[in-house]
């Protein structure tokens, strides 16, 4: 396959190098996708544009933080799409939200270090921090303007506090956020102390750091992964990681952007309710051989570890899938593929893997998996 690669402001110039051995890039290298979604589809060897993959893959390098956002579920999408085309809302217009009438479950998983924020954690846990930050401001009308927030989440109205903070109609919280960028974080909770030190210095005076740190963090160690369903607000701070998602390109943003931000758009898709991030353990196949599987039934994703001793995965694949290596060397019969190069497994079809010291990971929808080593 031969994939698009997206240049977007946050992201790397050198993390696909240091992942795949190639040559640091110019300009930010963000997004590497493959799959059949229509703004930039993968082609396949013989020319012929993808077409028809329920899922996309992406290996995605964060050197800054992506937007806070969240997806919108099945019945949202169908709505909102519905209700934009009615309005005849242009394609390419800067208020269109809905681009299509699909949903985007999506699951993440790490290739490095990745630091994430996903969902909204306790009340108690959210005003903590806001109390620490307020210490760290110091000046009496900004820390007030930060303890209403805290006063709205502990009331157990997350909703009320994102409005709050996006639309900030005192213009305190934005005064705030840019006092933040200029203070040193040392004295506040390591985890807190990072979040600031990487979204403050690129977003000075936007008040949705405060939305920020309503939401979990949660650090994933290479090869762990992290669910995000649709409602979930949530913003990838740092790091390498392949995304698989359902194809669609539909997000709402809340902050930490320059695009544009759809405040009531967002709060009709949110679910505001406290939750643990939804991390997946794997299901082990087979020795070096684990499968991801969550409620989305667009996709499922399998990790196969090739030892130095050498190891045979093969697998028919009832639906359409993507094989991506992402270390080593892998050979399917005739073919080689190198870090960071893919193949298109058609449905149907059957493939038989090869390699030492390489990894493979493989997508494709909801099904059982037939391994043999």
């Amino acid at each position: 396959m031969t994939n698009p690669i997206r240049e977007y402001e946050w992201g790397s110039r050198t993390a696909f190098s240091d992942l795949f051995g190639w040559a640091p890039s110019e300009n930010p290298q963000a997004e590497i996708w493959m799959g059949s979604h229509p703004d930039a589809p993968s082609r396949l060897e013989s020319g012929e544009v993808l077409t028809d993959v329920p899922f996309m893959v992406k290996v995605l390098a964060a050197e800054k933080p992506l937007s806070i956002q969240a997806h919108p579920s099945a019945e949202h999408a169908r709505r909102g799409f519905a209700a934009e085309q009615s309005a005849r809302t242009p394609d390419a217009a800067a208020e269109r939200t809905y681009r299509d009438p699909h949903h985007k479950p999506e699951l993440v998983f790490a290739l490095t270090p990745f630091a994430a924020l996903s969902g909204f954690d306790t009340p108690e846990a959210a005003a903590g921090r806001f109390a620490q930050v307020q210490r760290l401001l110091g000046e009496a009308d900004l820390a007030v303007a930060v303890e209403s927030l805290s006063a709205e989440i502990l009331g157990g109205d997350y909703g009320a506090a994102v409005r709050t903070a996006l639309e900030d109609p005192t213009g305190l919280l934005s005064v705030a956020a840019e006092e933040l960028a200029m203070r040193d974080p040392a004295a506040v909770e390591p985890a807190l102390a990072d979040t600031l030190r990487r979204i403050t210095p690129h977003f000075p005076g936007d008040p949705s750091i405060f939305v920020a740190l309503m939401l979990h963090r949660t650090d994933l160690a290479r090869g762990h992964a992290l669910y995000v369903p649709p409602g979930t607000l949530h913003c990838y701070l740092h790091g390498a990681a392949v995304e698989v998602q359902a194809c669609s390109d539909n997000v709402l943003r809340g902050g930490l952007t320059a695009k544009p931000i759809n405040t009531p758009g967002l709060l009709q898709i949110l679910d505001t309710s406290p939750a643990d991030p939804q991390l997946v353990a794997p299901e082990v196949l087979a020795p070096g051989v684990e499968r991801y599987v969550t409620e989305a039934e667009e996709f499922e994703l399998t990790c196969i570890t090739f030892p130095s001793a050498g190891q045979q995965y093969r697998t028919h694949v009832a639906g359409p899938a993507v094989a991506l290596c992402t270390a080593g060397v892998l050979r399917a019969g005739t073919v080689s593929l190198c870090a960071g190069e893919s193949l298109y497994l058609p449905a149907g079809s059957a493939a038989t893997f090869s390699a030492e010291d390489a990894q493979l990971l493989l997508t494709q929808p909801k099904r059982t998996a037939q391994v043999s080593g």
